[in-house]
């Protein structure tokens, strides 16, 4: 059985994910678009690092037969000299790769190149390189050098994208060296777990590199767990007083404001860095004193454009000079409107001046002030509503979380691969974004209570 650089960092990051993978892999569950479109939005960066060489040569595949063939039209490649060659596949004894870039720089003696789509040069990437270097050494050539080529996320575009600017060259040879002798250990290990019979422990204590919440997916996928069921008698924990100090520094006017964002790591618009959260709807509901009717105001922007100036424009508008502005998180929102202030100077005092105002509503629940075992823990609003409020639901909704949101947008109005589906789309963003800062103000009316 052959292990590839993907089978053996699975075997990394949990030996049972790659047993599952060579033995199960219907228990694997498929991939979300969330997640595809993330992989794409990657995908989106090679050309750019790739364009760093321009005397690259291009091998890669198509299909399995192409796939298939890549050793053998590497070793032509590298006979026929070209200098650097995209894509090629080495193998050595039971093992194999696919490298982003190779660039020979004598015969025999390569530097090696992973383009990543990351900010910065991870531990894993340098796990991934040890594997290639070992591999490549295998096949006979020597590694001099090792780079990852990453995003940098402190690019901001003006015009057309710079592929200089936008990517960044990291030296990790010394790194990728010292994991050597841990690859040298690990390969047959990997190889051993894909030719077992029996599946390795699967106990998710013992993901590593991070992953543990991607394979408790699969892990449920092989053991699903019986719905939770509460006591009917369970009850919260109640410190009524640390509420109350908490409320009492409330202003009226209440403003109840959340955000959806765009995001792309290749930046759409100019004044953009690769992978800014960048607002383009807001919803914002609001309280004039105690007594008063509920108001509503939104904004969503549907148009192929920036939206930051637009929407800055309304909520200054929308939103005054005065009264406490709500949020749940508050580094999330303050951040979105410190960036906007950056982005556009005239509007910097106003978005400032906004932040000065925001509580965040998470406070008593990240405090323990309101603790329900049914939160499982956590302070998000999408397990503190439920309890607190059950008669509102996120489930009934078209777009019920906020990755969705934003991929919808972003395909229906910015790249109009959903043209048919926009005005859907952003009837369905309105009533999600709405159900955030009504969620709010419920669970502020339970706090009061």
């Amino acid at each position: 059985m052959q292990i590839s650089k993907s089978d053996y960092m699975l075997f990394l990051r949990h030996s049972a994910w790659l047993w599952i993978k060579k033995h199960d892999p219907k228990k694997i569950p498929p991939v979300d678009d969330n997640t595809q479109a993330m992989f794409d939005n990657g995908h989106k960066f090679e050309p750019y690092a790739e364009s760093l060489f321009p005397e690259g040569v291009s091998l890669g595949f198509n299909d399995y037969d192409e796939y298939r063939s890549l050793p053998i039209r590497t070793q032509q490649a590298i006979e026929n000299g070209d200098k650097v060659l995209f894509q090629p596949r080495f193998e050595w004894k039971e093992f194999t790769c696919i490298s982003d870039i190779v660039s020979i720089i004598q015969p025999g003696v390569v530097d090696l190149y992973e383009i990543k789509a990351s900010t910065s040069a991870k531990t894993e990437h340098e796990f991934d390189l040890a594997f290639q270097k070992a591999v490549i050494e295998g096949f006979g050539l020597s590694v001099r050098n090792i780079f990852v080529i990453h995003v940098n996320n402190q690019y901001v575009r003006h015009g057309e994208i710079e592929a200089d600017k936008i990517t960044h060259i990291q030296d990790v040879t010394e790194k990728v060296r010292a994991k050597g002798e841990l690859t040298a250990k690990y390969m047959p290990l990997a190889l051993d777990v894909a030719n077992s019979d029996k599946m390795p422990d699967p106990d998710p204590e013992l993901a590593k590199l991070g992953s543990k919440q991607e394979w408790l997916r699969i892990y449920e996928n092989i053991f699903p767990s019986e719905p939770k069921v509460w006591p009917s008698d369970i009850k919260p924990t109640i410190n009524k007083e640390a509420i109350k100090d908490f409320l009492v520094q409330l202003e009226y006017p209440l403003y109840f404001l959340d955000y959806e964002t765009m995001s792309g790591l290749i930046p759409y618009f100019d004044g953009h860095r690769p992978y800014q959260q960048v607002p383009m709807q807001y919803s914002l509901h609001t309280l004039i004193s105690p007594e008063a009717e509920l108001e509503h105001r939104e904004f969503l922007h549907s148009e192929n454009s920036d939206p930051s100036r637009p929407l800055v424009e309304q909520l200054i508008g929308d939103i005054g000079t005065e009264g406490s502005v709500i949020v749940w998180f508050e580094g999330f929102e303050k951040a979105r409107n410190s960036e906007l202030g950056d982005m556009l100077p005239e509007y910097k005092d106003a978005m400032e001046a906004i932040n000065n105002r925001v509580v965040d509503l998470i406070i008593p629940f990240k405090q323990k002030w309101y603790d329900d075992p049914r939160f499982e823990g956590s302070a998000s609003i999408k397990k503190v509503l439920p309890v607190l409020c059950p008669e509102l639901s996120y489930k009934t909704l078209g777009i019920q979380e906020g990755g969705s949101a934003q991929r919808l947008w972003m395909e229906a109005v910015l790249d109009g691969t959903r043209e048919a589906e926009k005005d859907q789309i952003l009837a369905d963003l309105l009533k999600y974004c709405e159900l955030d800062t009504l969620a709010m103000v419920r669970i502020f009316e339970k706090l009061n209570k």
